[in-house]
């Protein structure tokens, strides 16, 4: 991949914006703080960013049917209107006040896989789960910060990373049933020391990570071979969604949370959204279909 030029897309110091996700229909991209608590929508067109603040740290969103925006609050999956005002639809973990929603994706069947972690990162605290018919069900267990997911429907393969392992694995994915099988480890920063963070897959199956603490997004094969760099002018690079005009923009969401007082006078632009052209493109995001499992 032939070198890439990075913009800055949206000038915002947020502390931690996380889950960038690019409605196509009304052509702008949701993204959260968690921890400044608040949902944003930003139109590239115009430069405007709203925002509406949450009770709790949101995880992340994924759009729904009809219009739905879904939000991964602490105690489960709600859905957000137009005023700001969230409704919890789905409880998830209500039993462990210490843990919280991260990370979420939808696949074509509308089934929601979102991650959880302890608010004090406790090994093993984590999960992975499927939300189907309003009902969630661990697919992974024992994970720590579970990150991600990315869903290659084509290819029939979902990624997470749990993040304090530094570790992406990769499994085999029945877009039908939702069932996961074949478990395997898909790449390991243990020698470097990164954080292995949100992803997306592009049109021709290829893995991009948002890679924490190396200042950089990264291509990977499907066979797990680095096919591109994409450098960001911070060091902490959170998550990517495909976007823009036909998916061929990528946008990059970073945090200045885990930086130290000097790290965040060094880097300016950190928490802001940046975004690249990197000449290949996205596939539109799956749409959640949300039913209460009551």
């Amino acid at each position: 991949m032939a070198d890439v030029d990075v913009s800055l897309a949206l000038h915002v110091r947020a502390e931690h914006s996380e889950s960038p996700v690019w409605d196509w229909d009304a052509g702008c991209l949701w993204w959260v703080d968690i921890t400044g608590r608040r949902v944003h929508r930003f139109d590239p067109e115009s430069g405007q960013d709203c925002s509406w603040g949450t009770s709790g740290q949101p995880g992340g969103v994924v759009l729904g049917v009809d219009g739905q925006v879904v939000v991964g609050l602490p105690d489960g999956l709600a859905l957000l209107d137009d005023s700001g005002a969230t409704t919890l639809v789905v409880p998830i973990e209500a039993d462990l006040p210490g843990n919280r929603s991260n990370d979420l994706k939808a696949d074509r069947s509308g089934r929601v896989w979102v991650g959880t972690m302890a608010y004090d990162r406790t090994p093993g605290a984590g999960a992975l789960y499927c939300v189907a018919d309003g009902e969630p069900q661990v697919a992974v267990a024992d994970l720590t910060i579970s990150n991600g997911p990315a869903i290659d429907g084509r290819d029939g393969r979902l990624y997470f990373a749990d993040t304090m392992a530094m570790v992406v694995d990769v499994c085999d994915f029945d877009a039908d049933s939702g069932s996961l099988s074949a478990r395997r480890r898909f790449l390991d920063f243990g020698d470097e020391k990164v954080w292995p963070d949100g992803m997306t897959v592009d049109a021709e199956g290829c893995l991009w990570l948002a890679l924490g603490r190396s200042g950089s997004v990264r291509r990977y094969r499907p066979d797990g071979r680095l096919d591109g760099v994409v450098e960001v002018p911070v060091s902490n690079p959170t998550s990517v969604a495909f976007g823009g005009t036909g998916g061929s923009d990528l946008f990059i969401a970073t945090s200045w949370f885990d930086l130290t007082p000097e790290q965040r006078e060094e880097q300016p632009l950190a928490g802001a959204v940046f975004s690249c052209r990197p000449g290949v493109s996205g596939v539109p995001a799956e749409r959640a279909m949300l039913t209460s499992g009551e």
